[in-house]
């Protein structure tokens, strides 16, 4: 089966809702955060998800669960599962012990970095210098918001060690998703993929529960109240779930792992407005400031290659003309 043409604009818009989901887990994370064992909030979230696609198939004609091919294809789905879910999720929640949403959304826009550079390392693609120039501009903007003297804790610390370590996984989920994700898609639909990718989270983090000896019984917080039940709710199904869903749907569009990954520069400012409400975190002019720089950088990365390519283009057409 041949690849879909890649529709880049399209991709980048579901990406960019992907964010925003994104963005608000953090501060929703926080909610839970300290009040339960860390593992068993991740083995929450995304059992919780791994049962909405359980339900999902039970229940709607269109969708039916597509059976794993061959090892191969099961490898990948359930790597891309443990990286994205279980240790991305798994180091952001040890991350809010040392440090505040805000920061850990800010440290997770180094993501685009991290993935160019996997890129580039493991395919020897070089990036262009509008996407170097973009990347840099980012990370200078991450910078800006980290060093905002409005923050609880100030200079590096564990938490953003955690925070990095989490960002990795996902970078690695990302790789294996632009890497691979079309020959899986023709297999696979969505709600497949996902769900084999969910599944694979929950049973790598009771595995990780159960060596560790986490407190099971510290799940009973979970369903204290309302709000609770609510936070665990909308993490499991909306930022995980549906977000994934979503998300997969973004990298096959546009068929390059580093686009879709630039998105999430515009994590941190999902993830202060969430958790300014939520929370009650502050959002400064120098956070703003840095927000505005991020998207920015954004902008620059997704037009700058045409710009310099329409640039080249006329430089040839006008030597032609003058020869």
């Amino acid at each position: 089966m041949s690849k879909p043409a890649p529709n880049k604009s399209v991709g980048l818009t579901i990406a960019l809702v992907c964010a925003a989901l994104w963005g608000a887990s953090f501060p929703l994370g926080g909610v839970l955060a300290g009040k339960l064992d860390p593992v068993v909030l991740a083995i929450a979230r995304y059992a919780i998800a791994t049962l909405g696609f359980v339900v999902l198939f039970m229940f709607s004609k269109k969708h039916t669960l597509k059976k794993i091919q061959n090892k191969k294809d099961g490898f990948l789905l359930a790597a891309a599962g443990v990286s994205a879910q279980a240790v991305f999720f798994y180091f952001t929640i040890l991350a809010y012990e040392y440090t505040s949403s805000g920061e850990i959304g800010v440290i997770n826009g180094m993501a685009p970095f991290l993935t160019m550079l996997a890129v580039f390392v493991i395919d020897k693609i070089k990036p262009s210098a509008p996407k170097v120039f973009a990347v840099v501009l980012s990370l200078i903007g991450a910078g800006v918001i980290a060093y905002d003297p409005s923050n609880k804790i100030q200079g590096l610390n564990l938490g953003h060690l955690f925070a990095l370590f989490g960002v990795l996984g996902f970078v690695t989920y990302n790789y294996i998703l632009g890497k691979f994700g079309s020959d899986l898609n023709s297999r696979y639909d969505t709600f497949s993929s996902c769900f084999y990718q969910f599944g694979a989270a929950t049973v790598a983090l009771l595995f990780v529960g159960l060596v560790t000896g986490a407190d099971f019984a510290s799940a009973s917080v979970l369903v204290e109240n309302g709000k609770h039940i609510a936070t665990i709710l909308s993490l499991g199904l909306l930022c995980s779930g549906i977000a994934y869903a979503l998300w997969e749907v973004a990298t096959l569009k546009t068929q390059d792992a580093v686009i879709t990954t630039m998105a999430l520069n515009v994590l941190p400012l999902f993830a202060m407005i969430v958790a300014y409400f939520l929370l009650g975190e502050l959002m400064t002019l120098q956070k703003l400031a840095g927000v505005v720089t991020v998207v920015i950088a954004l902008c620059i990365y997704t037009v700058g290659d045409r710009f310099t390519k329409k640039a080249v283009i006329e430089l040839v057409v006008d030597e032609k003309a003058a020869a």
